[in-house]
């Protein structure tokens, strides 16, 4: 297995409904190859550069992920096929890929994801009470 990070542009005109069902389709598509999703960071609408398409505006995605070259060409191709998308770039991050440290990796971001707990507040620790100040004397 590899490593792999995907960027996908999905065309900004469409609800929001629509880009959700976008990003799971390709998310699926990384576990139904065989891939392992380590994080999938979405950027939001932005102002594109130039019209693509048609459109001045898309959503982006970023994938990170772990698979063969098969993943890659098969995410591709939906891609390509895929109407909503109007652009889309996978770069190789790494050659090999430690499974277990992957594992980890994906538990530390599902923990720094997670809502922290509220630590219960420590006991009121009961002071002595304290004695009333001498009245200060005037000179």
């Amino acid at each position: 297995m590899r490593r792999y990070e995907s960027l996908w542009v999905v065309n900004g005109d469409l609800p929001d409904e629509e880009v959700k069902s976008a990003i799971d389709k390709f998310s699926k598509i990384i576990s139904s190859q065989g891939g392992t999703l380590v994080g999938l960071d979405e950027w939001g609408r932005r102002k594109l550069s130039y019209k693509i398409q048609g459109t001045i505006r898309g959503y982006y995605v970023l994938a990170d992920f772990a698979g063969t070259s098969e993943t890659v060409k098969e995410l591709e191709r939906n891609y390509r096929i895929d109407d909503r998308i109007i652009r889309f770039l996978t770069t190789k991050k790494s050659d090999k890929v430690n499974l277990e440290a992957l594992k980890a990796e994906i538990a530390a971001k599902a923990k720094a994801a997670a809502p922290a707990e509220p630590e219960a507040p420590a006991p009121a620790e009961v002071a002595a009470p304290e004695e009333p100040a001498a009245p200060a004397k005037e000179e």
